[in-house]
């Protein structure tokens, strides 16, 4: 029997580049299982396009322990019945604190879209606090969880 394979959005929204370079590191973790993945951010994705995938990864950086506006309206944007159920996990990237928080309130968002949040989500510290200056990369310890992410959601899903 033929077995159709996972299909992957990763989407996310970034300003000096640490979250979407956190977006490839899920995407990549999600390739390895054998996930076929698209990454793009908030700006290049419709509603109507997430029914065509059945595994969904969000990612913003912190802005004062919350996401990015971008992306919280991208999320509230979505038609429930489009996320009902569909596996779903959430990251972050911060440079001074409250990353947990962001995810949490990701989380929350996702779940008020009916999604099936499986995992709680990675945030990892880059970049430089109140800055658009690049500032610090995310670690390869970072980097390595945020694969290790991409795994587990594509095993979950």
């Amino acid at each position: 029997m033929f077995r159709r394979k996972k299909k992957a959005l990763v989407v996310y929204h970034s300003k000096t580049g640490h979250t979407a370079e956190a977006a490839e590191a899920v995407a990549r973790g999600l390739e390895s299982a054998g996930v076929v993945v698209d990454v793009r951010p908030v700006s290049k994705v419709s509603g109507d396009e997430i029914s065509d995938y059945s595994i969904l990864a969000v990612g913003s950086p912190t802005r004062g322990a919350r996401p990015a506006r971008m992306v919280k309206k991208f999320i509230k944007g979505l038609e429930k019945k489009a996320l009902k159920g569909k596996p779903a996990t959430v990251f972050t990237a911060y440079a001074g604190f409250r990353g947990r928080a962001t995810l949490r309130r990701m989380r929350r968002l996702l779940k008020k879209r009916k999604a099936r949040v499986v995992l709680r989500g990675v945030a990892v510290k880059a970049g430089a606090p109140l800055s658009l200056w690049k500032g610090p990369q995310a670690s390869p310890k970072d980097v390595a969880r945020l694969e290790e992410l991409g795994k587990k959601l594509a095993k979950k899903a």
